[in-house]
């Protein structure tokens, strides 16, 4: 009996993960606009990635509770397959709707990463070309103020 209680958290654990890694999916959706909008609105990206880190904490939190259940029953699983064959099974299907969208999830997240890296690298290349023209305009204006300086342009026009 002791045994279908860690089967049954086990199944609950599996279960409360699918909506955290929904509402994941649907803010790594949201990043993705974010950074797709121009101009690009590092507000609203930080609170989207602060929603995110919470969730991650949550998923963490529910790993290392079924990792610590699971060690209690692992050798009952694993010793009486068929007994708990229904309940491995759906153990199973959960575990594979997990995966399915963590697999959504990382290639989401992949895409992200990408656009934001092109992002960064076209701000990194107006900063540069920034502090050129700043440069060249600056050097300019030196060179024009100190060219003058100590010729005279007097004529005389007495003669």
């Amino acid at each position: 009996m002791e045994n279908q209680i860690y089967i049954n958290i086990l199944q609950d654990v599996l279960s409360k993960k699918i909506p955290v890694l929904d509402n994941l999916l649907q803010i790594t959706a949201q990043q993705e606009a974010c950074i797709a909008i121009t101009p690009f609105d590092m507000k609203q990206f930080e609170e989207l990635m602060t929603k995110k880190e919470l969730l991650i904490d949550r998923l963490n939190q529910l790993d290392s509770g079924f990792e610590s259940t699971y060690e209690h029953i692992k050798e009952e699983l694993s010793g009486n397959k068929t007994a708990y064959k229904d309940k491995i099974l759906e153990l199973q299907q959960l575990i594979g709707r997990i995966t399915e969208k963590s697999v959504q999830l990382e290639a989401a997240e992949k895409k992200n990463k990408n656009k934001m890296e092109l992002y960064l690298a076209g701000k990194k290349k107006e900063i540069k070309n920034f502090k050129i023209s700043s440069k060249t305009a600056s050097n300019y204006y030196k060179n024009m103020a100190s060219q003058y300086e100590g010729q005279s342009y007097f004529l005389d026009k007495k003669k």
